[in-house]
C-alpha cells in the first residue's frame, strides 16, 4: 500500500473514531433525557454497538479495502481523544439544546392541534347532540308519568 493511501486511510478512521464520540454523546444525551429502564438501556447500548460496528466495518472497507493495520486503531482512537478533549461539551450542549427545542416544538405543536381541531370538534359534538340530549330528557319524563313504576309488594 502507498504512503499516500495510508495517509488517507488514517485520516479517515481518525473521522471515524470522531463520528463515533459524536454518537456516543448524542446517545448519552438521549439516555439523560428520557431515563430508560434496565432492559431498554441494554438494548439501546446493544444498538450503539452494532452501529458503531457497521460504520467502523465501512470506513474500513471504503478506506483500505478492510485491512486492519496498527495505524487503523491508532487512527480510530486518536479521534475518539480528540474529539472528547476538544468538541465533546459543545456537541453535548448542542444536543440538549435541539431536545430541548423539539421538547417545546411537540408540545406547542399538541396545544395548537388542541385548540384548533380537538375542542372545535368537541363543541360541534356537543352542539349537535344538544337537541338529542333535550328530546331525550323530555321523553323519559314522559315516560315515567305515563307508565310509572309498580308499586313493591312487600308482603312477599
Amino acid at each position: 500500500m502507498q504512503f499516500n493511501s495510508q495517509v488517507i486511510t488514517f485520516l479517515i478512521t481518525i473521522a471515524t473514531g470522531i463520528l463515533l464520540g459524536v454518537l456516543f454523546d448524542g446517545y448519552r444525551v438521549l439516555r439523560g433525557t428520557f431515563r430508560p429502564k434496565v432492559l431498554t438501556t441494554w438494548f439501546t447500548d446493544l444498538l450503539y454497538w452494532l452501529l458503531a460496528t457497521v460504520i467502523v466495518f465501512l470506513a474500513l472497507v471504503i478506506s483500505n479495502w478492510g485491512e486492519l493495520r496498527f495505524y487503523v486503531f491508532l487512527g480510530i482512537i486518536s479521534g475518539v481523544v480528540f474529539y472528547y478533549r476538544l468538541l465533546s461539551l459543545y456537541t453535548i450542549r448542542l444536543f440538549s439544546v435541539v431536545i430541548k427545542l423539539i421538547k417545546k416544538t411537540t408540545i406547542l405543536v399538541k396545544r395548537i392541534f388542541m385548540v384548533l381541531i380537538i375542542k372545535p370538534v368537541l363543541l360541534c359534538m356537543k352542539i349537535i347532540g344538544w337537541p338529542f340530549k333535550f328530546t331525550n330528557r323530555k321523553m323519559r319524563t314522559w315516560y315515567r308519568k305515563k307508565y310509572p313504576k309498580p308499586p313493591i309488594d312487600e308482603k312477599k
